[in-house]
């Protein structure tokens, strides 16, 4: 086989429900098809939002339907019928779970190769979910994690893997061109301040993504008397709780809640300074997006993003319980345009050089030749 070989690539997830992870399977099925591979991805819950965005891409889409809870036999036996259906090349599983029930449903099927990727870095210290992320991982031929910091929870923390069945795969996006011009936002459609700094997340909003700190930020600088606004695009279970502690700072008409956006872009383009204050990161997408976007970027120092942001130069880092440094971090790039565009255009530099799904789908394809070699 060689780089000109047609493969048959069957990505396996939960669902496509729109997050960092099922927006990568989304870009190497477009860059898989654009090589003229034959691409399926297969949903063992629901198809999510992006289902009908990887089948105008040219993939097929199959789901299995599963029920909560363990995978009853019936679902089994059908899960090992769409895999003998589809007969791929490589699975690429990006779940452990999709690992644990495919690895179960290819043993016999003669599969030439599975491979896993490692999107986040997961607390395995329960002896429920180490048993199965051990099987799930013996049955796969390699596997992926997306930042070193990932690699060592596998192989260190946890000691599920050893260190010679990883390799460290970083995520890429499309890079859009020199030029390239998105769906335009404006702050007068959003009813925002012509004069405030404008900051942004996207993401879930769920506990790990941790956005009550930067809405404290939010609040801390409005009362220092300066002149902010917050976008926080995203959708999850602590909206509700969010938009309570945005009224109980009295910032509520500071806090814009933009909801679920299939396409972020516009969005991110809008804003002043990008930031994340998570507790836990793999290797964001959106962080890469508001960098093709040169904007500048204030992220927690926590899993891989001290790998990817390096502080003066591409962005800023705060510890994640240093909300003063947080607070510090947003007001100097508030204070200074010349450094807010120096930051974002090391960022697009970098991006461009290092993270495009173009690079991250070719690396994996040839990852994918070599195991079937």
């Amino acid at each position: 086989m060689n780089r000109e070989t047609n493969l048959n690539i069957l990505h396996a997830v939960l669902s496509l429900d729109c997050g960092g992870l099922e927006r990568l399977v989304l870009y190497l099925c477009k860059e898989g098809i654009a090589a003229g591979d034959q691409v399926t991805v297969l949903c063992l819950d629901h198809p999510g939002e992006l289902a009908d965005e990887i089948q105008k891409a040219g993939a097929r889409m199959i789901t299995l339907n599963r029920k909560p809870g363990l995978m009853r036999l019936s679902e089994a036996v059908r899960l090992r019928t769409l895999v003998k259906q589809t007969a791929p090349d490589i699975i690429h599983c990006h779940q452990m779970t999709a690992s644990f029930y495919i690895g179960m449903a290819a043993k016999t099927l003669n599969i030439p190769a599975i491979v896993h990727t490692e999107h986040g870095n997961h607390d395995y210290s329960g002896w429920r979910r180490r048993l199965l992320a051990s099987l799930a991982f013996r049955s796969v031929n390699k596997i992926y994690c997306v930042s070193q910091n990932v690699a060592d929870n596998l192989a260190t923390r946890h000691r599920l893997v050893a260190k010679n069945r990883l390799a460290v795969q970083a995520n890429g996006i499309p890079v859009p061109a020199e030029g390239h011009h998105c769906t335009t936002l404006t702050r007068e459609q959003l009813g925002i301040d012509k004069q405030a700094t404008l900051y942004g997340t996207v993401g879930r909003l769920a506990r790990i993504k941790r956005q009550e700190r930067l809405l404290n930020a939010i609040a801390a600088l409005a009362r220092m008397g300066r002149k902010v606004h917050l976008i926080l695009v995203g959708e999850g279970a602590c909206r509700t709780e969010l938009e309570q502690l945005a009224d109980e700072l009295e910032i509520n008409h500071l806090v814009h809640f933009a909801g679920f956006q299939l396409d972020p872009l516009p969005w991110i383009m809008l804003l002043d300074v990008f930031v994340l204050t998570s507790d836990s990161e793999g290797m964001p997408m959106a962080l890469l997006e508001a960098w093709a976007a040169r904007k500048p970027v204030v992220v927690t120092a926590v899993g891989g993003l001290p790998e990817l942001v390096s502080e003066g130069k591409t962005g800023l880092l705060a510890p994640p319980d240093d909300q003063q440094r947080l607070v510090s971090n947003l007001d100097s790039l508030a204070t200074n345009p010349e450094q807010r565009s120096r930051l974002g255009n090391n960022g697009y530099t970098l991006v461009t050089k290092k993270y495009s799904a173009e690079r991250t789908a070719r690396t994996y394809r040839e990852g994918y030749l070599s195991l079937l070699h």
